[in-house]
């Protein structure tokens, strides 16, 4: 499914793809409403025929964050080379992030167009196979050692708390607008009970991966 030109769920396609335990791959360039609504949709599906429907709201959550995040790590890349600035410079970094919100947002069409030209993708994935759901969002803007580093660090702070207030009050950063969406994701995949193999951040050699792995038999936290 690429871009969604339907807007109805075919539920037999993601019932289909559990039973037989293949990949359901969603592709988007822009993400628009209609496709944030479509995949909230077939994630609802996906839990209901996985007997995980009570965890929706918190795993789309997650999803919606992690695809927005990829989204902008796009549009992060093309506004870059706009600008003729290096990603990989950390001078050439502090000023494009000094300007890329603003600028971006003035001009999103713009900007998601030239991701679209260039075809840079976001992609979700959903695999139930031996008993675990894969949760994937990929995005083939690599990202850099440096932003990889920041990230993880963001992550293993997140670990460090029990609650989203004294994460806000401590790790809100204005320079990554998706730094606290991380922290909010990780407090509450542990309120579900879910250890901390179960998210992470990868490179592979072409895309940058957030991955969320759940047993198909998780119980109720608590």
């Amino acid at each position: 499914m690429t871009d969604f030109d339907e807007v109805v769920v075919d539920e037999s396609k993601v019932t289909r793809a559990i039973r037989m335990e293949v990949p359901l791959i969603m592709t988007t360039y822009t993400l628009p409403r209609k496709v944030e609504k479509y995949i909230e949709q077939v994630v609802g599906i996906f839990l209901e025929h996985t007997k995980q429907s009570r965890l929706r709201d918190n795993i789309i959550y997650c999803i919606q964050e992690l695809v927005v995040n990829a989204k902008k790590a796009n549009t992060k890349r093309v506004y870059f080379v706009e600008k003729g600035l290096d990603l990989n410079d950390e001078n050439d970094y502090r000023e494009g992030m000094a300007t890329f919100k603003d600028e971006t947002l003035a001009n999103i069409n713009y900007y998601l167009e030239l991701q679209r030209q260039q075809g840079l993708y976001v992609k979700l994935i959903l695999h139930l196979k031996d008993n675990m759901i894969t949760i994937e969002v990929r995005n083939n803007a690599m990202i850099t050692a440096a932003e990889l580093e920041r990230i993880r660090g963001r992550i293993l702070q997140a670990r460090q708390y029990n609650d989203i207030d004294e994460a806000m009050m401590k790790l809100l950063d204005d320079t990554e607008g998706a730094g606290l969406g991380l922290v909010i994701l990780v407090l509450m995949m542990k309120k579900l009970g879910l250890g901390e193999e179960s998210f992470d951040i990868l490179r592979s050699s072409a895309e940058t991966i957030a991955r969320i792995v759940i047993p198909k038999d998780l119980k109720k936290a608590g």
